[in-house]
């Protein structure tokens, strides 16, 4: 240990310097330790992956069939028909999504996945797992082999076919998950044209002139959808047989299937 302190002390007097500056007597150590831990931080990004995706509706399943285990091992696997020693590899993408810990006791989302709403438990469970994923595409779980390949590439140093065993396996996540529709965008200019429409409304009745707008109304069999305006001018009068004559009649005329 002296010496080599020694030489790197001589090297950097000398001037004697490797790649990126480092003296020579630390290159072959600390610039390879360096290159090591970039690897492995890469690697630590990527998505675990089942070399056999397919298995996953399967494996999704039975865990809505069977009780909760208390921990999810090879072991377990096997007792559900998982017999392989590819199947191993199913663990790894129940810890991805957040089914399982580190020493593969089930969390509460394993639970929750067996209740009536699963496939929405799903839904959020795969996002949460594949987090960065779904920051680069919010909408991952409709995107191309492509374009998801091309993510995954980046978090990983391995090859094609390892990157196509990721895009598989969160494919097949995806295909048994909901994950809903955007939320819908209401236009500003219908909400201005209602409030605009009550005010008008609220002006006629206080003239004593009553304005009732139909909705659209479409019939059973899908004809043409007509939009109905009636303007009524009420009577003075406090007997409440007349209004409900008049409300009768509207019933009778304008709001049945058998109108036109």
């Amino acid at each position: 240990m002296c010496l080599e302190v020694y030489r790197c002390v001589l090297a950097a007097v000398e001037g004697q310097t490797g790649i990126g500056g480092i003296p020579v007597c630390v290159t072959p150590h600390l610039y390879a330790d360096a290159n090591r831990t970039r690897r492995e931080a890469i690697v630590a990004e990527a998505p675990s992956y089942t070399t056999v995706p397919g298995r996953i509706p399967d494996l999704l399943r039975k865990i809505r069939e069977t009780g909760v285990p208390p921990k999810a091992t090879y072991e377990w696997l096997k007792t559900l028909g998982f017999t392989s020693s590819n199947d191993r590899s199913l663990i790894a993408v129940l810890r991805q999504i957040g089914f399982i810990d580190a020493n593969g006791v089930p969390l509460p989302a394993w639970r929750e996945y067996r209740g009536a709403d699963h496939r929405a438990v799903l839904g959020r469970a795969v996002k949460l797992g594949y987090e960065s994923l779904y920051a680069t595409y919010p909408d991952a779980h409709v995107r191309s082999n492509t374009d998801l390949g091309h993510v995954f590439s980046t978090r990983t140093n391995a090859g094609k076919q390892v990157i196509d065993k990721m895009v598989a396996t969160f494919k097949n996540l995806a295909k048994e998950a909901a994950f809903g529709p955007a939320p819908a965008s209401i236009d500003a200019s219908l909400i201005a044209d209602t409030e605009g429409r009550a005010a008008m409304a609220d002006e006629e009745i206080g003239s004593g002139t009553a304005g009732v707008a139909a909705l659209p109304h479409a019939t059973a069999k899908g004809g043409v959808t007509i939009n109905v305006n009636v303007q009524l001018t009420l009577p003075e009068t406090t007997d409440e047989k007349v209004f409900d004559a008049f409300f009768s009649a509207m019933r009778k005329h304008l709001l049945t299937d058998d109108v036109m």
